[in-house]
Parts: structure tokens; C-alpha cells; sequence
């Protein structure tokens, strides 16, 4: 029995560090809008925005998560979970394979793309307390540019 629950801390601690675990990302400074573009680089950029009569409810230093699916269900796993800490808005930011957090998964065909403020850091379906916005020309194909979501739903 002991061996498994070290065998579990062990694994969520791995799985914790591959989701950015505290790392405060590098704020990009792009401005939104634009039409969707391809880069032909096996990622997905854009500017995440927050709808500014959300502002004062998020929180001084918001831990932001930026979600790459395959399915548009918030109860189905996210391929990607890229979890920043102490985001501010306008958030430019660029999804690659690096950021796969779903073992097994490969960064390749259509994504759904999210963006989420979840004050207890949890992914699948929203809580009372959590702001989402997603981008509405979604699925995207892996490798296109300008993906801008405005954080604009409170739940």
C-alpha cells in the first residue's frame, strides 16, 4: 500500500512540473486582431484579452490556463494545459508539442482553443468562480496564428 501512494505523489508531481508548475511565462506583447493565419510551425499563437468589466473580479495576479483539446467538451482531457501564473492582459502567447501535458498525445490536426482564470488552478467543467473565453473560430488547425480569445464568461 505504501508503495503505490508513493508511486501516485511521484507521478502527480512529474505531471505537475510538465504544466509549467509556477513558472512564470514571458508576457508577450502583441496586439489582438487580425485575421487567422497558418505559420507552417507546428504551433497555435495569438493574444488572450480579458473583456474589461471582468477586470476587478479575477484578481491581482490570475493563474491563467491556455487549453488545446480535440474535443470541444470541457469534461473530455485537454492535449495541452499551459497554466501561467500571474498573467496580465493583453497575454500573448504560443502553444508547441513542448506543452503536451496528456501523455501519448501528439500536437498535430484540429484544436479547440481556450483560455481559463480558475482561482483553485482545475481543469474540465467550469466552477462557480472561474472566467473563460474561447476562440469562436474554433477547431483551429495546428500551426495557425492570430487565435485571439477574450477572456468574457463568468461562471
Amino acid at each position: 500500500m505504501k508503495f503505490w501512494t508513493i508511486l501516485t505523489i511521484a507521478a502527480l508531481m512529474i505531471g505537475m512540473s510538465s504544466c509549467g508548475g509556477g513558472k512564470k511565462e514571458e508576457q508577450g506583447t502583441g496586439k489582438p486582431g487580425g485575421a487567422p493565419g497558418t505559420s507552417g510551425e507546428a504551433s497555435i499563437s495569438g493574444t488572450i484579452t480579458l473583456d474589461p468589466a471582468l477586470k476587478d473580479k479575477v484578481g491581482k495576479e490570475p493563474l491563467l490556463m491556455i487549453m488545446a483539446s480535440m474535443s470541444p467538451e470541457p469534461n473530455k482531457p485537454a492535449v495541452i494545459v499551459k497554466r501561467v501564473a500571474e498573467a496580465s492582459f493583453p497575454y500573448g502567447y504560443k502553444l508547441t508539442a513542448e506543452d503536451i501535458t496528456l501523455a501519448g498525445s501528439s500536437f498535430q490536426g484540429k484544436m479547440y482553443v481556450s483560455a481559463r482564470i480558475d482561482p483553485a488552478g482545475m481543469v474540465g467543467a467550469p466552477q462557480p468562480g472561474t472566467f473563460e473565453g474561447v476562440y469562436p473560430g474554433n477547431p483551429v488547425p495546428v500551426g495557425s496564428s492570430k487565435i485571439d480569445i477574450v477572456i468574457n464568461k463568468a461562471y
